[in-house]
């Protein structure tokens, strides 16, 4: 019994593949013979005359010769814009007024915590290390146990 590679066998399905699709092909130019200009829509041939005569138009014009039709449908298409157009309007306005309103009311949150905020620079510059040295560790002692009940 002879091995199969993986090569072998996918080229032996390309090859089944490659010929149902030749295949395919006879069949479908038989079908789109009355087509002259050989249109294609998604592979398969189309089967009829895509493109209206003069007379077909001709005939269509008199039927619908009321003028009236074509505006209603094209106020309707316009109205239908311009509803589109200004809900479109309207929600960006609003998105807009909400991003203002968001930065409003950080900025006075920011601010009123800043303004609540004590800097205080009073005691920086008193407790310099030569200036701890000359005190007794009693006193530093103390200090130090002050510090830590506050953080």
């Amino acid at each position: 019994m002879e091995k199969i590679s993986p090569l072998r066998a996918s080229l032996k399905a390309f090859e089944q593949f490659k010929a149902q699709r030749a295949q395919k092909r006879q069949e479908n130019t038989g079908i789109g013979t009355t087509n002259p200009f050989g249109l294609t829509f998604k592979g398969t041939v189309v089967q009829m005359d895509v493109f209206e005569s003069q007379a077909s138009k001709a005939e269509k014009a008199s039927e619908s010769s009321n003028r009236n039709d074509a505006f209603k449908k094209a106020g309707k298409l316009a109205a239908s814009a311009w509803v589109a157009t200004k809900s479109k309007f309207n929600s960006l306005k609003q998105s807009a007024i909400s991003f203002g309103n968001r930065i409003k009311e950080n900025t006075i949150n920011a601010w009123d915590k800043l303004s609540k905020t004590e800097i205080n620079f009073t005691g920086l510059f008193k407790d310099s290390v030569s200036n701890l040295q000359k005190r007794p560790v009693s006193e530093l002692e103390t200090m130090f146990k002050d510090e830590l009940q506050t953080v």
